[in-house]
């Protein structure tokens, strides 16, 4: 094999290893940060990839968490830049979303201070944070 040959296949596996950190970015073990509102004390998120997703574990119910599209994180949440590096995974009933601490909301009136949040609607956006 070919020199050129060794260093593209090279490159092409550590860039299909790094795609599929990224794709892994939300498993993991959270709880509510701060103002829990109607989540209930002690509430836990374990999250595990699963397929082609993932598979969230709350209050003993396991729902099935898919990624969303850019363009679909684009129209939920508009004005967060790119360099936020929003990741959002939605299931029935919420969303779960990785975003750089600090990064606001606009629209929401929400800013994550943990990186982590929970979404039931427009208006019930919970600060997680990642206990794992």
């Amino acid at each position: 094999m070919s020199r050129r040959a060794v260093l593209v296949l090279s490159a092409l596996v550590l860039a299909l290893g790094a795609g599929a950190a990224q794709a892994d970015a939300l498993s993991g073990t959270y709880r509510p940060a701060g103002d829990t509102g109607s989540l209930p004390a002690g509430a836990q998120l374990t999250v595990r990839a699963d397929g082609r997703g993932w598979l969230a574990m709350f209050q003993g119910e396991g729902l099935a968490l898919l990624p969303l599209a850019g363009f679909e994180q684009a129209g939920l949440f508009p004005g967060v830049p790119a360099a936020a590096g929003l990741q959002c995974a939605s299931s029935a009933a919420f969303l779960l979303c990785r975003v750089a601490p600090g990064t606001e909301l606009p629209d929401k009136g929400f800013t994550s201070r943990t990186g982590w949040f929970m979404a039931f609607s427009d208006r019930q956006i919970f600060d997680m944070e990642r206990v794992d």
